[in-house]
């Protein structure tokens, strides 16, 4: 990509910054135009503010927690959001935590989480937003009716049922987590959910202590759900982008680059793609070429 001034990243990273309402989403962005400035010399006074607003905002948030007013952010939802559901001591918690690797309170006794707690883990390279959210009768009923997946997590079958009058309204994929099943009872338990709860997307997994090849057959049933498709951006000469950008199915170049900055569609000079959507790599493309999953495109503006 070439651009006159800085990056498509940095000025979609900058106009974010400004409409953020709460330090941790500021922070989000920070660190996207840290990493997005130009590292040459007349680019230090730049970098210097940026840091300066960076540790500012951090310390911030840090004092906020230690003294306890920073109080219950809002949570700004990501392109692919998933919400940890389920009766107390389920295990759902213990889940977040095996997903995510961060620490939160898990304890024998009932109603451990208060808040909803906040996470990320990856499917291949694309990030996937978690909430842990209160248990039933006591969970954010806002996350629950709002979110595109949700991840039930239970310990026994009649649950699902109990479950019912909380989930009515949800319009979300529902997948069962069925948590704390003996091996023994593994066949009983499929042959169940399979004449009796037949809509439903299941996994059988130990939360505790779940296999490798299990939490991957999980991340990826998870993104499944989502229509979406991973996108791939780069400058010539160089190598694509480490982080897909996340955009709906079907989506065509010009929304593409619109996600990136709105109004960029109307400068692009030159594009090209590679990956499914191309005859050929390198392929010269317009703003209507309909984009698929992993492609990698280039452009230039005016």
């Amino acid at each position: 990509m070439a651009s006159t001034n800085q990056s498509p990243f940095y000025q979609k990273a900058e106009e974010e910054y400004h409409k953020a309402t709460t330090d941790e989403e500021r922070i989000a962005c920070l660190e996207i135009m840290m990493k997005e400035v130009p590292k040459h010399k007349s680019s230090e006074n730049m970098r210097k503010n940026l840091t300066n607003r960076y540790k500012k905002l951090k310390a911030n948030v840090a004092k906020q927690k230690k003294s306890g007013k920073g109080g219950q952010a809002g949570i700004k939802k990501a392109d692919i959001q998933v919400v940890l559901t389920g009766f107390t001591n389920s295990g759902k918690s213990t889940l977040f935590k095996t997903l995510t690797k961060l620490d939160t309170k898990i304890s024998p006794h009932q109603f451990t989480t208060f808040k909803p707690q906040l996470g990320t883990f990856y499917f291949e390279d694309a990030p996937i937003q978690i909430v842990d959210t209160s248990s039933f009768p006591n969970h954010d009923k806002s996350l629950v009716n709002s979110t595109d997946t949700l991840l039930f997590v239970i310990d026994n079958l009649e649950q699902i049922k109990m479950a019912e009058k909380f989930l009515y309204r949800t319009p979300a994929k529902i997948i069962l987590i069925i948590n704390k099943i003996e091996d023994y009872d593994k066949r009983k338990t499929e042959a169940t959910l399979k004449s009796k709860f037949k809509k439903y997307d299941y996994m059988i997994i130990d939360c505790q202590n779940p296999m490798k090849p299990e939490l991957e057959k999980l991340k990826k049933k998870i993104f499944k759900t989502f229509p979406i498709i991973r996108i791939y951006t780069k400058e010539p000469r160089k190598e694509p982008s480490k982080e897909p950008m996340i955009i709906k199915k079907n989506s065509t170049f010009k929304e593409a680059t619109e996600k990136i900055l709105k109004g960029m569609s109307t400068k692009i000079k030159r594009a090209k793609v590679w990956g499914p959507s191309s005859k050929f790599g390198g392929q010269v493309i317009g703003l209507e070429h309909i984009l698929k999953d992993k492609d990698v495109i280039e452009f230039q503006t005016k």
